[in-house]
């Protein structure tokens, strides 16, 4: 897990932990839940991260991705 704090490891479950994640938390892989607060860029394949990371969303995430993003905006007005 990348924080502010620095790197940590984690060996739960992502899908357990996502449930208890505010809305504004976003599978995008396997192995990656991102904050879309911390989201400069998305495209379709990939997210720019704030800290300068892009990272992959894997084909299967892509169109929960695109509908969430648009619902999170469609919310914020």
């Amino acid at each position: 897990m990348v924080a502010f704090q620095g790197i940590k490891e984690f060996y739960g479950k992502i899908k357990a932990v996502l449930t208890q994640l505010p809305p504004n938390f976003l599978q995008i892989h396997q192995s990656y839940v991102i904050n879309q607060d911390y989201v400069i860029e998305y495209t379709y394949e990939r997210v720019k991260m704030f800290n300068g990371d892009e990272l992959n969303i894997s084909r299967r995430y892509r169109n929960q991705v695109r509908n969430q993003i648009i619902d999170n905006r469609r919310s914020q007005g």
